[in-house]
């Protein structure tokens, strides 16, 4: 399998270019915000650890971890923000290695979508990293559209992700998408 690993800022257009790249190219998809979830579910060890620490109060009628009451407590609270990451982020990255080696051998494509693919340093799973650049003012209008962020959050999220200078110097490939999801295509045409 041929790893890309695709990241970009918040409201950069990284699943978009994803699913272009599994629609077109029958790429397979492993975006590390669903492993997020996924690694929260009743019966995962991530369960019990947040359950433990947040209460029952978080829990829907199912069991489940509710997100949006996990999200309410986290964004009150750098301190309980960090203390999610640090038992989140380490098992999606041991899910994403696992997931990559026992394909490792197979042909095709494996797309690691993730915000913080270089910070989690799952780019040293991939072959090559395609950084998805907007411009912050078309990200800041994308978000507001999309998910009804407020300034503030946006602003707070900016803050804590990489520069794009940054995202620059570790990437391979640049895929420019402040325009039409038709130019995003002939981009990643271009690059596949």
């Amino acid at each position: 399998m041929y790893v890309i690993g695709l990241t970009g800022g918040v409201g950069s257009g990284k699943s978009l270019a994803a699913e272009i790249l599994a629609e077109k190219y029958n790429a397979e998809l492993l975006i590390t915000d669903e492993l997020g979830h996924r690694v929260m579910e009743p019966g995962e060890k991530c369960y019990k650890e947040i359950v433990a620490h947040f209460g029952q109060q978080i829990l829907d009628p199912d069991g489940t971890i509710s997100r949006e009451c996990l999200a309410e407590r986290i964004f009150q609270s750098e301190e309980e923000r960090k203390w999610l990451n640090e038992r989140i982020h380490p098992a999606v990255i041991e899910y994403v290695r696992r997931y990559i080696k026992q394909r490792k051998e197979k042909k095709g494509v494996i797309v690691l979508e993730s915000a913080l693919l270089i910070e989690s340093g799952c780019d040293s799973f991939c072959d090559r990293i395609w950084y998805v650049h907007v411009s912050e003012d078309v990200r800041r209008e994308r978000l507001m559209e999309s998910r009804g962020y407020s300034e503030e959050k946006i602003t707070s999220i900016l803050k804590r992700q990489l520069s794009e200078e940054a995202f620059r110097r570790h990437s391979d490939v640049v895929i420019e998408n402040d325009g039409t999801v038709d130019e995003l295509r002939k981009q990643i045409e271009k690059y596949v």
